[in-house]
């Protein structure tokens, strides 16, 4: 992200804290609270949001601020900020240890979303490549805890005074949850990921979407247009149509 951080927390709803020009502030349900201070290049998630480590709740990478706008998402769809946690971290190795960007728990404090946040385009593709190569991070992280039930690749940006977004959605099926380690995982997996965008549905529930509006309509980005035209090639390849009136038929 090379644009002005003030300016995309102003438009995630933050807005200058009382008596400060430093420190922006959003308040949510109950009268949550996460600040951004300016001065001080850091993020504070307040007192509910539990966290594994504090990399980050700072400027240091342009990344921190796509976990900075998805837990804002969270939040406006109605997940508790007690539910959250920040960089899960899981031991992986004997020295290398896993650190989840974003863990959703159910009340009940077992997972239930994985999210891993990227910056919006190389770094997202690049993670996508993993992820349909061999699994990537979100598999090693879904192998330390088969509890969760839902897997995502995320990324957003700002463009044009707006939030731009892409993800991609894996729901775990029960048979994920048998195999034995991560290339029998991988293997398992059929590609297979969510058709419908996981904002849409209640949370906790996506079996039941939300009354979809005419102003919840938006152009498709590059990204998201692009994984769709891939969808429908990979339809046509697997039942073999090359011409184009059978194609709509197959689609």
């Amino acid at each position: 992200m090379s644009y002005d951080y003030s300016f995309f927390a102003q438009t995630l709803g933050f807005s200058p804290k009382e008596n400060s020009t430093d420190i922006f502030a959003k308040k949510y349900a109950d009268g949550y609270v996460i600040e951004v201070d300016f001065a001080k290049d850091a993020i504070n998630y307040g007192e509910k949001i539990q966290f594994d480590s504090k990399t980050t709740q700072n400027f240091s990478q342009p990344e921190n601020f796509v976990v900075l706008e998805c837990v804002n998402r969270l939040l406006e769809k109605g997940y508790k900020p007690e539910n959250i946690i920040l960089e899960k971290t899981w031991k992986l190795g004997h020295q290398e240890k896993g650190r989840l960007d974003i863990l959703v728990t159910k009340d009940d404090g077992t997972a239930y979303l994985m999210i891993e946040c990227k910056t919006y385009g190389e770094e997202f593709d690049k993670e996508l490549k993993n992820l349909h190569k061999n699994g990537g991070q979100l598999f090693s992280y879904f192998q330390q805890d088969k509890n969760a039930e839902i897997l995502m690749l995320y990324a957003s940006e700002l463009r044009n005074n707006k939030i731009e977004k892409t993800n991609v959605v894996i729901q775990i099926k029960e048979e994920y949850r048998q195999t034995g380690n991560l290339k029998q995982l991988f293997e398992t997996w059929n590609n297979q990921t969510l058709s419908s965008d996981f904002w849409n549905f209640i949370p906790y529930n996506l079996s039941e979407v939300e009354s979809f509006t005419k102003n919840n309509l938006r152009e498709l980005n590059e990204t998201e247009g692009q994984s769709l035209f891939n969808k429908f090639a990979t339809i046509l390849r697997k039942h073999s149509v090359s011409d184009k009136p059978n194609a709509f038929n197959k689609i």
